[in-house]
């Protein structure tokens, strides 16, 4: 079985899937570093994990992490302050998906919340232009000692 934190991730991208699906949003695991490869894709956002670090002593035959996942949004315009908005609703839309069920449906996992944000970034030099939004969501789980995947 894939390592939880893999789940987690999964869980993740399938949670915000269903959330801007209607938007006609294309999310993907693990894709931050080559998003803007093809602009056909775009507005996408791209959900990556982070660090992963113990989250309390060890408690039987668990160990209780903590699991850092950046979700990226990179959206299109022709103005800044459209980009901007279009910036905002993504990361809205991220918020309330991941809220919704704050285990993303996973029995090991106990909680997750909001980490924080990025200050966007631009690109004004191509057009339409181009920004990048990067908010971290943090996943309170459990692992097995034995297999990070049971």
């Amino acid at each position: 079985m894939a390592h939880r934190a893999d789940q987690v991730v999964d869980a993740i991208v399938t949670a915000i899937d269903t959330a801007v699906k209607p938007k006609g949003v294309h999310v993907f695991a693990h894709r931050r570093l080559t998003l803007l490869a093809d602009q056909d894709e775009l507005p996408v956002i791209s959900v990556d994990f982070g660090e992963d670090n113990p989250a309390q002593e060890l408690t039987g035959a668990y160990f209780d992490s903590l699991l850092s996942c950046q979700i990226t949004a990179v959206a299109v315009a022709r103005e800044e302050a459209d980009l901007k908005t279009e910036l905002l609703d993504l990361r809205r839309r991220i918020h309330v998906a991941l809220m919704a069920d704050r285990t993303l449906g996973l029995s090991f996992v106990v909680n997750t919340h909001y980490g924080g944000t990025e200050a966007p970034q631009i690109d004004a030099s191509v057009d339409p232009i181009v920004g990048e939004l990067v908010s971290v969501w943090n996943v309170y789980y459990r692992m097995n000692i034995a297999d990070p995947g049971d």
